[in-house]
């Protein structure tokens, strides 16, 4: 029996499948961190090690035909050679086995099973748009790091509701419940608190991207302002989509959205709302298989 092995791995879990010839789940694991960008060499290479070793105490002497990795912190041709000899170094790979490394983009573009042409949005923490076409050109759009705004991500939703709270409480924006709420969640009482909060948390990425749903529960509210910050952050994903489409030349685009910030309510409503003014054409989806399970089909597909 021959064996594939799809590797879904980022700064804070890897997640692995193998399958078989029938494409019948042998094994569905995860260990620990493994993004190039996160962790050492060691640290990736154990990561794939501590995930797999139920499938090398199960099977005896597999035959693995290929591994396709999506792995966070590639950016560059020689990241995935990196990643691939990474690869070489697990038991039972063979010369003759296939390994390709891409970043995680590819494997949330084929979680929507979309392998030749299509692009994925990946909407949650942090945000990128991803596409490839029939020519198997790809280009991202986004995705650069939070430092660079992460627009219309939960990071954007953080740090617009802050901007918005100060102007609410020094009288350049209307107070409404949405101010109001967010300052009891980061703990502001008096307008001058703010000055402190911020720089402590400023830098804090997760702890700014968890205010997001008070924007979202507040736009379901119709407040004013948290309605003005999702269309707004909404408008910048489309762009982002609609960059994407026009570099790769895609007529009719498909596109799967990954994460929940892009499913979620007071939020999801809007995003298909603004790709829909700037394509028309679009197809949305949400996606239809496990990340990791595509990246175990995408393996079958290099052979």
């Amino acid at each position: 029996m021959n064996y594939y092995i799809g590797i879904d791995g980022g700064g804070t879990k890897t997640k692995i499948i193998v399958i078989d010839e029938n494409e019948q789940i042998i094994l569905e694991n995860t260990s620990g961190p493994s993004s190039i960008d996160t962790v050492s060499e060691h640290e990736t290479l154990q990561a794939f090690l501590n995930a797999l070793k139920p499938f090398y105490d199960q099977v005896n002497m597999p035959v693995i035909k290929a591994l396709f990795i999506g792995l966070g912190g590639i950016v560059s041709e020689h990241d995935c050679q990196y990643v691939e000899n990474i690869a070489r170094r697990l038991p039972f790979i063979t010369k003759e086995c296939v390994i390709k490394a891409r970043n995680d983009m590819e494997n949330a573009l084929y979680s929507g099973l979309l392998f030749d042409e299509g692009i994925a949005l990946i909407c949650g923490t942090g945000m990128v748009a991803f596409g490839k076409n029939k020519a198997g050109e790809t280009h991202k759009a986004g995705g650069w790091g939070y430092k660079e705004g992460d627009l219309g991500s939960s990071y954007d939703l953080g740090m617009r509701s802050l901007r918005h709270v100060i102007k609410a409480f020094d009288g350049r924006d209307k107070k409404t419940d949405f101010s109001i709420d967010v300052a009891n969640t980061i703990g502001m009482y008096q307008t001058k608190d703010f000055v402190d909060i911020m720089n402590s948390k400023y830098l804090d990425r997760t702890w700014i991207a968890s205010l997001a749903p008070l924007v979202t529960k507040h736009a379901q509210n119709l407040d004013i302002n948290a309605m003005s910050i999702v269309k707004e952050a909404t408008y910048e994903l489309a762009r982002a989509v609609y960059a994407v489409k026009e570099r790769l030349g895609i007529l009719k685009p498909t596109l799967v959205i990954v994460g929940s910030l892009g499913h979620a309510k007071g939020y999801h409503e809007y995003l298909i709302e603004a790709l829909k003014a700037q394509i028309p054409s679009i197809k949305t989806m949400k996606p239809k298989v496990d990340p990791a399970f595509a990246a175990a089909l995408m393996a079958k597909k290099l052979i």
